[in-house]
C-alpha cells in the first residue's frame, strides 16, 4: 500500500480545486533560508523537483529547486481564502514497526494542544488504452498528526480503491505514534472502542486532549 501511496502523491493537493497543472496561481514562496518571493507559481507536485514561477515585476519565467523550499501560500485559492502547502519530511509504518519515511506536500488544518493535524490529497489519473482503463482512475487522502515539534506520522488514509488489510495497516500506525504519549488510546483504539468514520481523525484527537494531553495536566 505505501508504494501505492508513494506512487498516488504525484499532484499532492489541498483540495480537489488544486488538482489544476500548468496553470499559474498567485503565491508566496517562502524558502529555507528564510527569505520569501511573491508572483505567479504552479502548482505544486511531487513528481516535480522545480517549479515554475515568475516574480512579481517581471515577465521571466524561473524554475525554483523545490529542495529550496520550506513551503508554498496560495493566495485567493479558493473562495478568496489562502492555502498553504508545506513540504515536510512525514514517518509512516506500513509492512512492520520499523519507521521508514518519505517527503511530501502536505497542509495543516489545525492544531489542538500538543497536536497538529495535516492533509494531503492527490489524484491518480489511471492508465487507458483504446478501449478500457488497464489501471483505474484514483483519488487518496493522507492524514498525519505531529506531535509538538516532531514530524508528522502517517495516521489514516482513505482512497478510492479497495485496499487489503487496511484496518490492520491503520493500527499500526495509531499504536506506533500513540504508545508512548496515551497507551490507553491505542488499547481502547484496538478494542473498538475509537472508531474513525467518514475520514474524522479528530475523534483521535478528542480522546487525547481528554485523556492523555500534557496541557491539561
Amino acid at each position: 500500500m505505501m508504494l501505492k501511496i508513494s506512487k498516488l502523491l504525484t499532484v499532492l493537493v489541498v483540495t480537489v480545486s488544486l488538482n489544476i497543472k500548468a496553470q499559474e496561481f498567485d503565491a508566496v514562496l517562502y524558502f529555507l533560508d528564510g527569505s520569501k518571493k511573491t508572483g505567479k507559481a504552479d502548482m505544486v507536485s511531487n513528481e516535480e523537483t522545480k517549479l515554475a514561477f515568475i516574480e512579481n515585476g517581471s515577465k521571466k519565467k524561473e524554475k525554483i529547486k523545490i529542495n529550496l523550499l520550506d513551503k508554498v501560500e496560495y493566495i485567493h485559492l479558493n473562495n478568496n481564502q489562502s492555502v498553504t502547502a508545506e513540504l515536510r519530511e512525514f514517518i509512516y509504518y506500513f509492512l512492520s514497526d520499523k519507521p521508514k519515511s518519505n517527503y511530501g506536500w502536505i497542509r495543516k488544518i489545525s492544531t489542538s494542544g500538543d497536536i497538529s493535524t495535516y492533509v494531503g490529497y492527490s489524484y491518480d489519473a489511471g492508465v487507458r488504452n483504446a478501449y478500457h482503463y488497464t489501471v483505474k482512475p484514483s483519488e487518496l487522502y493522507n492524514f498525519f498528526f505531529q506531535y509538538k515539534n516532531e514530524k508528522p506520522h502517517l495516521i489514516y488514509f482513505d482512497n478510492s480503491m479497495w485496499t487489503p488489510n487496511k484496518k490492520q495497516i491503520v493500527r499500526r500506525q495509531v499504536k506506533n505514534f500513540f504508545t508512548d504519549i496515551c497507551p490507553q488510546l491505542v488499547s481502547d483504539f484496538n478494542d473498538g472502542k475509537i472508531e474513525i468514520k467518514n475520514n474524522d481523525v479528530k475523534v483521535l484527537i478528542d480522546y487525547y486532549e481528554k485523556n492523555c494531553s500534557t496541557t491539561n495536566n
